[in-house]
């Protein structure tokens, strides 16, 4: 092992003869530092190559080590480092109080070699165990940031599931991408892929700015809610005005693609689905209806029901498509929103 791998191991001692004895022990292994009073550990501890264990006596001059701990552990950029107390103070009461402001073991004086090896060996391993789960924690975390809406996601963390339930007045949004199978039954998988992701991202960040959640994609579909798990003062014009930007998402003219988007507003049930693989999403009629109003919109607009347009119309400006057949709702009025209202003087 190189001197650049090794760890640091700093120790804290007034007695010259136990810093020689304990550095002879740990110096085929180790690098150490001394610190001969609890002052000057605090100062080591606490710089920039901050030791990676502390082997601390208790009785020193001024601060005893009872109090470097404390400090230690009160302090951010020091409390994770392992702290191991090398004493000749060895009652019940002593041993007590030193796990009691923190150490994670008490070696008494004199002690042998080959066990504070194995106490500094074991505690230095826990530490990178330690560290390996935060890492994989954090990932994990990350991970279900990218998978679910960031408060199903931080319930998740919390209770280990999404409690089911009924949610009124969500927007849903629906958008599709038209020509997008033929255009796959053309092109290499990767070519497919690489512009199917390039425009999810745009709608990703479309959708942010408005204040929606994005639930999921389904194949070339994109899903968005607003009023879901975070509250909006506005979630059913949050989401006309996502849709309007995103039918105006600039594509490539040569891929033949056109963006059809769909809304409605009502109440969903929404929670979590499978074990080997979350999937958080939404279902009612508002969902399905979203869906339809997708497939009957026209190109540059949002496809609304009749009804839905009567909570708008006096913002937005749209043109009648007619009586349309909508499956599972029988003929109704569908109106595409084409833009905001324009203001009046």
């Amino acid at each position: 092992m190189s001197s650049s791998d090794r760890k640091t191991i700093l120790i804290v001692d007034d007695t010259p003869t136990n810093i020689g004895i304990i550095s002879s022990v740990l110096k085929d292994l180790f690098r150490t530092k001394v610190a001969t009073n609890g002052e000057k550990a605090l100062v080591l501890a606490s710089a920039s190559d901050k030791p990676d264990l502390i082997l601390l006596d208790i009785t020193m001059p001024g601060m005893d080590g009872y109090e470097v701990c404390r400090r230690l552990k009160a302090n951010p950029a020091t409390s994770g480092i392992p702290v191991i107390f090398l004493t000749a103070k060895t009652e019940d009461e002593d041993e007590r109080q030193g796990f009691d402001v923190g150490a994670v073991d008490y070696v008494h004086k004199p002690f042998s070699a080959p066990i504070i090896l194995a106490r500094v060996k074991t505690h230095l391993a826990l530490q990178a165990a330690l560290q390996t789960a935060r890492e994989a924690q954090k990932q994990a975390d990350e991970l279900l940031h990218c998978l679910l809406p960031d408060a199903a996601a931080e319930e998740i963390r919390n209770i280990g599931t999404v409690i089911p339930r009924r949610y009124d007045n969500v927007a849903v949004l629906f958008c599709d991408v038209v020509n997008f199978t033929s255009y796959c039954d053309k092109h290499e998988p990767e070519e497919v892929v690489s512009r199917l992701d390039a425009l999810f991202i745009a709608f990703e960040r479309v959708a942010a700015a408005h204040d929606l959640e994005k639930i999921k994609t389904i194949g070339d579909a994109f899903m968005a809610a607003a009023g879901l798990l975070r509250k909006a003062e506005a979630p059913l014009e949050s989401a006309v005005l996502c849709g309007l930007q995103m039918a105006a998402t600039s594509i490539d003219a040569q891929l033949g693609w056109e963006v059809r988007v769909g809304v409605h507003v009502g109440p969903v049930v929404a929670g979590i689905v499978g074990q080997e693989r979350y999937q958080f999403d939404i279902w009612g009629d508002t969902v399905n209806i979203a869906a339809r109003m997708a497939g009957k919109a026209m190109p540059g607009s949002v496809a609304v029901t009749g009804d839905t347009w009567a909570r708008i119309k006096d913002r937005f400006e749209g043109e009648a498509l007619g009586e349309l057949e909508v499956k599972g709702k029988g003929i109704i009025p569908v109106v595409a929103v084409r833009g905001k209202a324009k203001a009046t003087c």
